[in-house]
């Protein structure tokens, strides 16, 4: 059972408030750091960062880089408020960057350390929970959870979430199963905001995932790639669309349907952890990872646009590159996107509806 993040953070704080006694300064515990050394440690969600990076970072500035990786958001909170964080960067996913803002886990960037911080798309600024962007900085292109249709085999035209509760999808349609997407989504196309903390509101959205699971062939982890692949489903609610398209051969197979409410948009911030003595390299990293030509290979590498201006990417791209259709999809589509911000309070009650959802023929 999930428990409260808030209430583990309060706990925690008051703990190690007990223990090392009010202002004092929890040390750094990284094993990999030693005195001055130039190195700094890394906490990144995996395959996201191209290993080459890495390597390139220590040969321009003779700055090691010891990296480990994220497998769950929650155990990262309560570590770094614990005062056992160890790391001078850390990965911080957009629906909780309120979250480590407001518990104080995070330095204020030196963006004149950044001059490269220009380089990025106005569009990517502002998190939620950090909207003028003093704690963390943008450094992945927008994933949005998306209906992805098969142009031959669906057999509606899909305009709105409620759609996919269509008679006529009956055992066609994908889901994935994140608590947060699925009602998140569901809310929007009520009305409601998916931040919504009402149980009427999510019972609702309940109600409306209910019709729709009528239609659901399977509910997939965070990929229904396979499903529209083979042709297991003909629609699918997914975040799978950009790795669909970087195969040409699926360009005039599969389409998005834009739908009114929108959809959740969600992209990668970084922040520096308060407790970090290496803050100078971190910031040296953050510049050196927001060059154009480094990005490229961010981008390559997960099949995305990048961050970055258009006009500072396209010279250091493939030609063609930006012919993908992920790139050039409805504006509409990004105009009506929205984030989620976690909240505890909001995720207990959807927690119980997702189960009672589950748990229904």
């Amino acid at each position: 059972m999930r428990k409260k993040l808030v209430s583990v953070i309060c706990i925690l704080t008051l703990a190690v408030l007990s223990l090392c006694g009010c202002g004092s300064k929890q040390e750094s515990t990284g094993g990999t750091q030693t005195g001055q050394s130039k190195e700094i440690n890394v906490m990144i969600w995996d395959s996201t960062y191209p290993d080459e990076v890495f390597d390139q970072f220590e040969e321009e500035t003779g700055i090691h880089v010891n990296v480990s990786y994220i497998t769950n958001t929650d155990e990262l909170i309560t570590k770094m408020v614990s005062g056992e964080n160890e790391f001078d960067y850390v990965d911080v996913e957009s629906a909780y960057v309120k979250t480590f803002v407001e518990n104080g886990l995070l330095a204020k960037i030196d963006y004149d350390k950044i001059p490269n911080s220009e380089n990025i798309d106005d569009k990517f600024w502002g998190a939620v929970g950090d909207e003028k962007n003093e704690y963390t900085m943008p450094v992945s292109d927008n994933i949005y959870s998306l209906i992805v249709y098969n142009k031959e085999t669906c057999p509606i035209e899909i305009k709105s979430f409620a759609d996919l509760a269509d008679p006529a999808l009956e055992g066609q349609v994908c889901m994935i199963n994140s608590t947060i997407s699925l009602y998140g989504t569901a809310l929007e196309s009520l009305g409601y905001s998916a931040d919504s903390t009402s149980e009427d509101e999510i019972a609702e959205a309940n109600e409306l995932l209910g019709k729709i699971k009528k239609n659901v062939k399977a509910f997939v982890g965070t990929s229904a790639m396979s499903q529209l692949e083979t042709g297991d489903c003909s629609v699918a609610f997914c975040y799978d669309y950009p790795y669909l398209m970087m195969d040409k051969n699926n360009w005039d197979k599969y389409g998005v349907a834009a739908i009114d409410s929108g959809y959740e948009r969600s992209n990668g911030f970084v922040g520096i952890p308060a407790s970090s003595e290496k803050k100078d390299e971190a910031e040296e990293f953050m510049n050196f990872i927001l060059q154009p030509e480094i990005q490229a290979e961010f981008a390559q590498e997960a099949g995305q646009a990048s961050l970055l201006k258009r006009d500072l990417m396209t010279p250091v791209m493939p030609d063609g590159y930006y012919d993908n259709p992920y790139f050039n999809m409805d504006p509409g589509i990004e105009e009506n996107s929205w984030h989620i911000a976690i909240d505890d309070d909001q995720i207990a009650i959807m927690d119980k509806y997702y189960t009672m959802l589950m748990g229904s023929e």
